[in-house]
């Protein structure tokens, strides 16, 4: 028992350090019509940006306006799904002095005139991130940019949970190999990207430049002459067809992307870089996304979605190993983390191999299998539901996942709080 606790204390103890790496990236303390949270109230909000390799939960942590007072407010430790921010991801806090709407609605609440926001630690006396604001204006934002840095800006169109861009659009998706997937107005079969508008407010990309050679930013500028065709709501999406036809529309590029790998590139009017890619080989019918609209991690998609969100869970395909194959073994972090009842858990396969993924207690007693046998070069997503072999719920507490091949193998922690 004595050994269980000491190898639950030394992971709380790493989650304690991952924690102090978290950043206050955002924040509006004057929000009228920007950005309205479940309950349609337009409250302010602070966001936490973790730019550490692993999950961090931010339950149990104190956040407070007024430094003098770190403990004004400890984060329900209570619902880890909610309040667990994974590798490179945004977690936003309302302040609305709320608590009763969820975990997320801290009791306090911003200033437009200027005050402060602090994040510390479980101690309460540990400062995690700081800072000291002066006057707000009305549905701007302030953050740092880029995320984490120690650089602030006005936002006039906000991204909350997103990236900090002065320009927040982003390439979310693309298609460089369309046999018979999607069609154009046309019924053609053309490639195709997409753009995602991050922000609180409506971007028109018109004027913008879209490219497939990052030398040349200029290729092509896209017409300003029809604002209905070319602005992107918030949190919305915009299909351009790259198919040399431009005399087709607004949206026709003139270039196509190539199946054996390039680069795509959106630059702004004045050509400073909004976002900006390059891609490898590309399989038939396949788009290539991001895994959730706006993050950093990007997937193959065997449902593409052009003009529709992306969604973590659609089926990635898996690929003839001769045309395209992920380049590593790699074991991402579980996620949530901690979670209850269930997590996630992703890992990459560089070529076809017998794979064996497990699940043990921390006396090192195997609980569950959760994959045994042959799979194909690729990206996997597994869940596992809490449950041992026989179907029973596990109880709280240390468990390790183990993936095993041929030649490889890896492993991860995760902890399970009920």
């Amino acid at each position: 028992m004595r050994k269980v606790l000491i190898v639950i204390f030394m992971f709380w103890l790493a989650g304690a350090t991952q924690a102090q790496n978290l950043k206050i990236n955002e924040f509006m303390a004057s929000n009228d019509s920007a950005l309205a949270d479940s309950h349609g109230e337009y409250d302010d909000w602070i966001e936490i940006y973790n730019p550490g390799p692993d999950p961090v939960n931010i339950g149990g942590l104190y956040i407070t306006d007024d430094l003098a007072k770190p403990t004004a407010w400890q984060i329900p430790d209570t619902a880890p799904d909610s309040t667990t921010i994974p590798p490179g991801g945004f977690l936003l806090l309302w302040a609305d002095k709320q608590p009763e709407q969820g975990v997320r609605h801290v009791k306090l609440k911003l200033s437009s005139k200027g005050e402060q926001i602090g994040l510390f630690a479980a101690d309460g006396k540990t400062p995690i991130d700081t800072l000291t604001f002066s006057k707000q204006e009305t549905d701007v934002s302030m953050g740092r940019y880029p995320d984490g840095a120690n650089t602030w800006m006005n936002f006039q169109n906000s991204t909350p949970r997103y990236t900090n861009r002065p320009i927040p659009i982003v390439i979310n998706e693309f298609m460089a190999s369309n046999d018979a997937c999607c069609a154009d107005a046309q019924g053609d079969f053309d490639d195709w990207l997409e753009l995602f508008n991050a922000g609180t407010a409506p971007v028109d990309v018109g004027g913008m430049f879209l490219t497939d050679d990052l030398k040349d930013p200029a290729q092509w500028q896209i017409p300003s002459t029809a604002p209905d065709s070319t602005t992107i709501p918030p949190g919305g999406h915009l299909v351009f067809w790259a198919d040399k036809e431009p005399e087709e529309g607004v949206l026709h590029a003139p270039f196509k992307l190539s199946g054996k790998g390039e680069q795509i590139g959106l630059f702004a009017a004045d050509t400073s870089v909004v976002d900006t890619l390059s891609f490898g080989p590309q399989a038939p019918d396949t788009s290539y996304g991001r895994v959730s609209d706006g993050i950093d991690t990007w997937t193959f998609f065997s449902t593409p979605t052009p003009g529709a969100a992306n969604a973590l869970g659609v089926p990635t395909v898996v690929h003839e190993e001769a045309k395209l194959q992920p380049a590593d073994f790699v074991l991402l972090q579980n996620f949530p983390n901690p979670f209850n009842p269930s997590t996630h858990i992703v890992y990459t396969l560089p070529q076809s191999d017998f794979v064996e993924l497990a699940v043990y207690n921390a006396q090192g007693e195997r609980v569950v299998t959760l994959i045994r046998g042959n799979q194909l070069a690729g990206r996997h997503q597994i869940v596992w539901s809490g449950k041992d072999s026989r179907g029973r719920p596990v109880g709280t507490g240390l468990y390790f996942y183990r993936l095993k091949t041929k030649e490889c193998t890896a492993s991860g922690k995760m902890l399970l709080l009920k």
